[in-house]
């Protein structure tokens, strides 16, 4: 290569180029990579990519006389089999991706407009009481709601079930969860404070 190019051109311009476009590509060609394998599987290609890039930088360190064509090589064998695997991995198309919340969680504050037929409703509004609620129902799986007009906070909790955890709670708006419950009666409160001991509380019998 001439001097004169190399000094003006290819080290200032070209180099730096060449090496952002392979950071890029590297870069694009791993993300299709963890995209489309399973989630524990992409877990295990990071690490390994991430050990390649570290071994490479500890065999350049260590052999300072390692030729240049030879580092060349190794790396754009590493690259072509990266891309190539990258191409395949988009051509794959993305894993589906869990989404985690919403409608259906227990305790969650469940994003819902519509009570579901059949559910237990526990109606509530700025007043420190339940405006509505069931006093039996059938015991076993059953769909629990509070469908709550005000802007303060009201929950549903059975005293005894699940570690008295929130069932359903919501701010002027409806929250929905399904539970399963066996036959007695069961007292329900309002955890938040002091609602219970203003009286929003009751009982009710699963038969």
């Amino acid at each position: 290569m001439n001097e004169s190019f190399r000094r003006r051109v290819f080290t200032p311009i070209l180099m730096p180029v060449t090496i952002l476009g392979g950071i890029l590509l590297f870069a694009w060609s791993l993300s299709r990579i963890l995209l489309a394998v399973p989630k524990s599987i992409s877990v295990l290609v990071a690490v390994v990519a991430a050990a390649y890039v570290l071994v490479v930088a500890f065999v350049v360190e260590r052999s300072r006389n390692i030729s240049a064509p030879a580092l060349a090589v190794g790396l754009t064998i590493a690259m072509l089999g990266l891309v190539g695997a990258g191409g395949v991995a988009a051509s794959v198309g993305v894993r589906e991706i869990e989404e985690h919340g919403g409608e259906g969680e227990e305790g969650g504050d469940a994003a819902v407009t519509e009570i579901p037929e059949g559910a237990l409703v526990w109606g509530a509004d700025s007043s420190l009481v339940y405006t509505s609620a069931p006093a039996e129902a059938p015991a076993g799986e059953v769909t629990v709601a509070i469908d709550n007009s005000s802007g303060q906070v009201h929950n549903v909790v059975i005293e005894g079930f699940q570690g008295d955890s929130v069932l359903v709670e919501a701010t002027n708006g409806i929250d929905v969860t399904t539970i399963t419950i066996d036959p007695g009666t069961y007292t329900y409160f309002c955890s938040i404070a002091g609602h219970r001991a203003a009286g929003m509380e009751g009982d009710i019998t699963f038969s």
